[in-house]
């Protein structure tokens, strides 16, 4: 009966905490709500509380299995910057759909594996605001800068691609490359297979 409980409390911690302490796994998702709300305050805080749980333990591998749409720029960045400074390595898994925001924070990961029919996108971000012209344009101005980080994300692990070295890719010209698929096409959709070969993920599962 003893052990019995013990798999008990695991498997209650497991689903109110999403972390598997013993193996080391993250189950990174939003709340649990009728409806997926994305990448949110709920879901950063309660991921960094984990990953630095999990960092106090010891420093050996984790993996961070995700499950989400995408969703909100600073809780997904601070998702990010979280995993790109853990002192543990990290093995990212996309489940599902890999878009938007959660195309970004795999590429804070030492190792980034997607499964076989998740579908991959990136485009720039939906911005909107309030305010009168100065406001509203200052905004704007902003979020193109944040635009060009992202962008910037995704060339520093593309650039060891096989479709950067397919044709022979500088950063400048990755950046450019990048840039004007997103720009054409507004929501730039890929396999799994696609997304591997353009270097935004490294291993389908």
């Amino acid at each position: 009966m003893p052990q019995i409980q013990d798999k008990n409390e695991q498997l209650e911690i497991l689903h109110n905490y999403s972390v598997d302490a013993k193996n080391r796994v993250i189950y990174l998702h939003a709340s649990f709500e009728p409806d997926e709300s994305g990448v949110d305050f709920r879901m950063a805080v309660s991921f960094i509380k984990n990953l630095d749980y999990l960092n106090n333990i010891s420093h050996d591998p984790i993996t961070i299995k995700m499950f989400s749409y995408g969703g909100c720029w600073n809780y997904g960045m601070a998702i990010y910057d979280a995993i790109a400074s853990s002192c543990s390595p990290t093995t990212f898994i996309s489940y599902a759909h890999s878009r938007s925001m959660s195309s970004i924070i795999p590429q804070a990961a030492s190792c980034r594996y997607i499964h076989k029919h998740c579908d991959f996108m990136v485009h720039y971000g939906t911005y909107s605001d309030s305010g009168d012209f100065r406001q509203v344009s200052n905004g704007v101005k902003f979020s193109e800068t944040q635009n060009d980080v992202m962008i910037n994300l995704y060339v520093k692990r593309c650039i060891n691609s096989q479709f950067a070295k397919d044709n022979k890719m500088t950063k400048k010209r990755l950046h450019t490359f990048i840039k004007n698929k997103i720009e054409k096409l507004t929501d730039w959709w890929m396999t799994s297979e696609e997304a591997v070969y353009y270097g935004f993920m490294d291993k389908i599962i």
